[in-house]
């Protein structure tokens, strides 16, 4: 430290070569001796400054990595250090500290299927695979580590993403030096938010923004919808920047350009990801649809199709009209026009391999997403009718027509579920799957209000038992894997919403409860009206005939079915609760999502 304080004293001019007034030291000039005061306080401040981030190492989580890394190459001893004050070959060691070693990063791209974003978010050059062979999709930790920051970031934020969504049987055992996964991918994350997303000079490059679509993805696994959302238009406002809505809207040359044709795949992933980010949220678009050559076929072009239908179905109007269900019935004709053409062979469920890293098995799963993503659309398209269908029957075709789509979804996340490596396309279906368990959930609680309960029985049985297969896995999910945080809290809202039809919990009080992306419900439990004998000549007939409308009290009815509450100084009130959800991550499962 000794050695330190004078070197800084040198440098902060406290040397010989500059003394006290003009060679006097018994009658210094005032002003000199201001400056030289003021040079010391100067020293004294940067002192304390790096004592302090000394001291406050020991609360940074240290980095799980190879115990070969050097003291001083980890993170946890730079992160009080500012990034602005620190060289750009600083922040490159740092990072290149937090690469895994070989093997790790080798067992981690096989036990899991993030490698397909190799294939759909971006590509990186030849000579970073390992053998310099693409089809390895497996990325070389030492050529890596001789790339610049950025390439280094990105590699990092990618190997977070196959941690998080490794499965919940994976042994740690397997790995050599990650002594805890968790604090691993949180820790590539922290880091390079901290060291690399600051800058927009590093970002407004292809590998910058490549950096933020995959960090949005990993905020996506965790269903951190507006964290991803907020990460995803940045990169928009930076990529319109750089011209790549104009790149998309340009011709393929030939031969092609490798980073024209690597931008062009980002900006429609860009868009993609907005297209659900802003649909489930009800948040504005900051991008059109990107144009598609006419000859584009297979998944290509029914996610094409299907992000720009999402944007057209974001615009209907949250109030439920005539007009609007108009609208909502002519966007699907055109979900079904698109289902038709893809063919039959398209939609059947495929057998997932569930070992192979292959172009053949990223198609097959880029397959399954495709089919999720539509039967998720079509039940967003028609699920505010199917809520009023057992008051107004018109909006039957709905009701019959979600709850299709909801069964058709859940089927092909089992199916998703029974490989072993999936896990990457489950954390996208399982927000889905989590709407389509509460569309049949809710579907059946109203049938429960206005049929008798033998007949509920005997036409919704097979969809109470598949709604409670669905929560009995997520619940194993849940309790093996702190990872499957998704599942879990499906779980936890699917089954306070299921265990109000046991008879002990009703209460002659009505129940409140707000559910996400649904809204507010209020339930009050009645006894289903009896229906008489029916004689229009008796004075029940009359009666009844004369009040057929609006007499009976639903077993709970809806306040709102929309993600946004109503404004101030309209009838409703403005419930923050449902403004602030921050997606399935939410942890405040006690306060709001039970009786």
């Amino acid at each position: 430290m000794q050695a330190n304080t004078a070197s800084d004293a040198e440098k902060g001019g406290l040397g010989d070569s500059n003394r006290l007034g003009n060679g006097d030291d018994e009658n210094p000039c005032p002003l000199h001796l201001g400056e030289r005061l003021s040079k010391l306080e100067q020293l004294f401040e940067k002192f304390v400054c790096r004592k302090w981030c000394a001291e406050a190492v020991p609360d940074t989580p240290r980095s799980p990595v190879s115990m070969e890394s050097k003291p001083e190459e980890q993170p946890s001893m730079i992160f009080g250090i500012l990034p602005d004050i620190r060289s750009n070959e600083t922040i490159r060691r740092s990072l290149v500290a937090l690469l895994p070693s070989q093997y790790d990063a080798d067992v981690i791209f096989e036990s899991t299927n993030g490698w397909m974003i190799l294939d759909t978010m971006y590509m990186p050059a030849r000579d970073l695979f390992v053998q310099g062979d693409p089809q390895t999709y497996a990325l070389d930790m030492a050529a890596v580590a001789k790339q610049p920051s950025i390439i280094v970031a990105r590699t990092l934020v990618h190997i977070a993403i196959g941690i998080s969504t490794l499965p919940p049987g994976f042994d740690n055992g397997r790995l050599s030096a990650i002594w805890s996964l968790d604090a691993a991918a949180q820790n590539y994350i922290h880091t390079v938010t901290s060291l690399m997303t600051s800058s927009d000079e590093l970002l407004c490059t292809l590998p910058g923004l490549e950096t933020l679509m995959l960090l949005a993805i990993y905020h996506l696994n965790s269903s951190n919808l507006r964290q991803a959302w907020l990460i995803v238009r940045r990169a928009m406002n930076l990529a319109q920047l750089m011209g790549f809505h104009r790149i998309i809207a340009r011709p393929s040359t030939s031969p092609p350009i490798a980073a024209v044709e690597n931008a062009k795949v980002l900006w429609c992933a860009l868009v993609d990801a907005e297209g659900y980010l802003g649909l489930h949220l009800r948040l504005p678009f900051v991008a059109e649809a990107y144009p598609f050559p006419d000859d584009l076929e297979g998944v290509h072009m029914h996610r094409a199709e299907l992000s720009r239908l999402s944007r057209q179905i974001a615009e209907i109007d949250t109030a439920v009209t005539p007009q609007t269900y108009v609208r909502a019935l002519a966007l699907d004709e055109k979900l079904e026009s698109l289902m038709k053409r893809m063919g039959k062979e398209f939609w059947e469920v495929p057998n997932v391999p569930s070992t192979a890293r292959s172009p053949e098995c990223a198609r097959v799963l880029e397959r399954m997403v495709g089919q999720i993503w539509h039967f998720e659309l079509k039940i967003i398209t028609h699920l505010p009718f199917l809520l009023r269908a057992p008051n107004e029957s018109r909006y039957e075709y709905s009701k019959i027509t979600a709850l299709q789509a909801s069964r058709n979804l859940i089927l092909r996340w089992f199916a998703l579920r029974n490989a072993a490596i999936t896990q990457a396309c489950c954390r996208f279906a399982e927000l889905g799957v989590f709407i389509a368990m509460m569309t049949i959930g809710l579907d059946i609680l109203m049938e429960m209000g206005t049929k008798e309960q033998s007949e509920v029985q005997r036409t919704r049985g097979s969809d109470f038992a598949m709604v409670c297969r669905v929560i009995g896995e997520m619940e194993k999910l849940g309790k093996a894997s702190p990872r499957e945080k998704i599942a879990a809290r499906s779980a936890a809202v699917m089954k306070n919403i299921m265990s109000s039809l046991d008879p002990s919990r009703r209460t002659d009080k009505p129940a409140r409860i707000t559910i996400p992306y649904f809204g507010t419900i209020n339930m009050a439990w009645h006894k289903p009206p009896v229906r008489p004998a029916f004689d229009l000549d008796s004075d029940t007939g009359k009666k009844l005939s004369s009040t057929r409308t609006g007499t009976s009290t639903p077993v709970f009815s809806f306040a709102c079915n929309e993600l946004w509450p109503a404004t101030p100084g309209s009838s409703g009130f403005l419930d923050f609760d449902i403004v602030l959800f921050d997606g399935l991550e939410d942890k405040d499962v006690e306060g709001n999502w039970t009786f």
